[in-house]
């Protein structure tokens, strides 16, 4: 029999850090849990893959450029969803940078790939030149992907302790809330393009931002992505984040954003999906076991326990959904030999 510590949350934690979180307790909802938010561009994805094995995640929306996620996709198979980016290199030339891409996405269809990552954090301001969501530039890329019906993954915005520190420069960067209309206009403009906005749609802080977002635009969903950050900002307002589940449970997936590294470090990927699992299924309370610069004094976990109807819908049934080509049921088994798998 445990003693009051050992079952103690502190006693949670100190179980799951004697076996550096290689011994994850029993699932509330067991099933093909489908992680739809990880990075896989860098040498070690084997480790995360065997993190995932450990803890009940049978497939990976895997987000890298499209030669490196066809031949992953040649050694993992189904496991692997690939999330294929863009090609930016010939962005000052618009023409060139449309062809590109219209070729890039046309291939990625014809080798069953149906998801597309764009990352529109604020940073972006930087990298390219100010470019937006909604710019003239990107027309091409969009109408290409709703042509080959095509799913987009999105960054939009970060948290908006940011928006105080790193994005200060308010003429630079703009301000949280002027991030959103670039969205707004393609989710207005392309209605049949399914979007999944990454980071709780860039706003787990503001859940009723949220709520008007998905009451507006029947195409848009939101992934879970992006422990520190979700687990922080949610745990704040467990009451709120439960209701908030509970009424969009069909258009909200699970995701971690899990990023492949260069060097080994296998606990990295097994503590974020421990983190996850604590979170979601459980009301453990205890402190998070990451460091989190954006937090208020230590980092805290705070569980949701959402009901086993919520987590089938968010760890799975939505997933295959929103990865189905649009027109076929998932479960249902494509004919074309290079139509993707339905998820």
């Amino acid at each position: 029999m445990e003693t009051a510590s050992e079952s103690s949350p502190a006693g949670a934690l100190a179980r799951a850090r004697a076996t550096a979180f290689a011994d994850p307790p029993p699932r509330t909802a067991d099933g093909p849990i489908v992680d739809v938010h990880t990075h896989v561009g860098r040498a070690h994805v084997e480790e995360l893959f065997a993190a995932a094995d450990l803890y009940g995640v049978r497939r990976l929306v895997g987000i890298c450029e499209l030669d490196r996620g066809l031949a992953l996709r040649e050694r993992y198979g189904d496991r692997l969803i690939v999330a294929t980016t863009l090609a930016w290199e010939h962005r000052g030339d618009p023409a060139r940078f449309a062809s590109e891409n219209r070729t890039l996405l046309a291939r990625a269809a014809a080798e069953g790939v149906r998801v597309v990552k764009l990352w529109f954090a604020p940073r972006i301001y930087d990298r390219f030149d100010g470019l937006h969501l909604d710019a003239p530039l990107l027309d091409p890329v969009f109408d290409a992907i709703a042509e080959h019906r095509l799913n987009i993954l999105v960054h939009i915005a970060d948290p908006d302790r940011w928006f105080a520190t790193k994005y200060a420069d308010v003429a630079r960067y703009g301000t949280k809330a002027g991030q959103y209309p670039q969205l707004e206009r393609r989710l207005a403009q392309y209605p049949s393009v399914r979007v999944l906005a990454a980071h709780m749609g860039g706003d787990p802080e503001d859940l009723a931002h949220l709520s008007r977002l998905l009451d507006r635009y029947p195409n848009l969903s939101l992934d879970t992505s992006a422990t520190r950050w979700i687990v922080r900002e949610l745990g704040r307002q467990p009451e709120a984040a439960r209701a908030f589940f509970a009424r969009y449970a069909d258009r909200l997936l699970f995701g971690t954003d899990q990023l492949v590294l260069d060097e080994p470090d296998p606990q990295r990927y097994r503590v974020r999906y421990w983190i996850h699992q604590m979170f979601w299924e459980t009301d453990l309370v205890c402190p998070l076991p990451l460091d989190d610069p954006d937090a208020d004094g230590e980092p805290v976990l705070r569980g949701l326990a959402l009901p086993t109807d919520v987590l089938r819908q968010v760890y799975w049934e939505n997933a295959e959904r929103w990865l189905a080509p649009l027109g076929v049921e998932a479960g249902a088994r494509p004919t074309h030999e290079h139509t993707a798998p339905t998820y």
